[in-house]
């Protein structure tokens, strides 16, 4: 590692030890009103109950990398039931995933401290640590490193803006990541060319394709939505607006307005990603005086759902949602989040709509696009105009969901070389 290198870590180091615990605390008050950390936020300081002789560590984040990973993680449970596997989270929504999978222990993973880490290797003494996507924080890496941890990062991805970032300072990129980086299993071809590029050796890069093909949705939650309630809505067009943030709840509203105005068979369900999201769409919806219900509110049937809004504020139901759709748009594309997942919908064969913000996605949406498994949109009047040809076009919709259904069918086989190659870094 250069000198330079050496001192901007040692500088990091301070900072993080010393910032962690105002860290802690911003999160815990983040958290008061998601299910919140309670005592457990000293996790994220380091602090744990648990110890083990030797573990294999999963990181994830929050809900949409623990659904993502979940298959894997059970995969690799059933081949090793002797093995301590700890899988850990940033946030509180994504460890309510992790209870789901058996024969694994949930903790909070340590904020990148160098002291809170290593209360937490020492409490649980990882001899492998596998990475979903992205998390690579500098001392993290370090304290892996040292103390001998293997370190894979598995469904890997990285946006070109973020190669670029990192190539401006290349030398300091290497010696902070990419040198102590034992293998990188990527999501695409272009995802391993920049893991290559910041200085990750070829021969550690592989492809596997995106874990997110591989999905397991809950079949039979939604086909009793959508064949025990959807007939109700049966003369209805029902659009799911899935994982929206604040900021273009307005314009989703208003688009379905005008729709409405038009069409007034239309029935809209807004699905926000978090809870201060759903807290912005009632904010909004009160301001237009527009009326409104919470899936919360319903019993199971929601036999009583009129002409009102349905705002999706429960967990773990989205297949009930897409079961009672007819399209579906997928949020965070009218805002500078990068879009969410499309492939869910896709499963089930239902046409899925973006706005132009879908960095997270571009390789999958692109190719959704090419072959019109997904339907660009700009702006509101965009939006508008293709709801409404989708509503009076009924060969439309069917043909868009059945393409959006076969790239999903035709990219699946990600968990199977992920796991194998796993495997392989067990015995090393």
């Amino acid at each position: 590692m250069s000198f330079k290198s050496s001192l901007i870590l040692c500088a990091y180091k301070a900072a993080t030890a010393l910032i962690a615990p105002l860290g802690a605390m911003f999160l815990a008050y983040k958290k008061r009103r998601d299910p919140p950390y309670g005592r457990r936020i000293f996790e994220l300081l380091g602090f744990y109950n648990v110890s083990f002789h030797r573990s294999i560590w999963f990181h994830t984040v929050s809900v949409g990398e623990v659904n993502a990973a979940a298959p894997l993680i059970k995969a690799f449970v059933k081949n090793h039931p002797k093995l301590n596997v700890v899988v850990t989270t940033t946030t509180t929504t994504g460890a309510e995933q992790v209870k789901k999978i058996s024969g694994v222990t949930h903790l909070f993973a340590p904020l990148d401290s160098p002291i809170a880490l290593r209360r937490f290797t020492n409490a649980i003494k990882p001899s492998h640590l596998f990475i979903m996507e992205t998390e690579l924080w500098p001392n993290l890496l370090d304290e892996a490193h040292k103390k001998n941890i293997k370190l894979i990062v598995f469904n890997a991805r990285m946006p070109e803006k973020t190669c670029i970032k990192y190539k401006e300072h290349l030398t300091l990129i290497k010696d902070l990541i990419s040198n102590k980086l034992d293998e990188v299993i990527c999501q695409t071809e272009d995802d391993a060319k920049r893991f290559i590029r910041i200085g990750v050796p070829e021969n550690k890069v592989s492809i596997s394709g995106s874990l997110k093909y591989d999905l397991k949705p809950n079949e039979a939650l939604f086909f009793d939505a959508r064949t025990g309630i959807k007939p109700h809505f049966k003369d209805k067009f029902v659009l799911c607006a899935f994982s929206t943030h604040e900021g273009e709840e307005a314009l989703l509203i208003d688009a379905c307005i005008q729709i409405r105005s038009k069409h007034p068979n239309l029935r809209f369900i807004i699905v926000p990603r978090h809870p201060q999201d759903t807290a912005a769409t009632i904010k909004c919806l009160k301001e237009k005086s527009l009326p409104y219900a919470l899936r919360s509110s319903f019993n199971q049937n929601l036999a009583a759902w009129g002409d009102e809004i349905l705002i999706g504020d429960t967990m773990g139901e989205m297949e009930l949602y897409l079961g009672l759709s007819d399209a579906t748009f997928a949020g965070g594309s009218f805002v500078d989040i990068g879009g969410h997942n499309p492939l869910e919908p896709a499963f089930f064969a239902l046409p899925v709509i973006t706005g132009p913000i879908y960095y997270n996605f571009k390789d999958l949406f692109e190719t959704l696009f090419d072959c019109e498994g997904a339907i660009l949109v700009h702006n509101k009047e965009d939006l508008i105009s293709a709801v409404s040809s989708l509503m009076v076009n009924p060969d439309r919709l069917k043909r868009v969901g059945l393409n959006a259904m076969a790239v999903q069918q035709q990219g699946r086989g990600a968990l199977d070389k992920t796991l194998k190659t796993i495997e392989a870094n067990l015995t090393r």
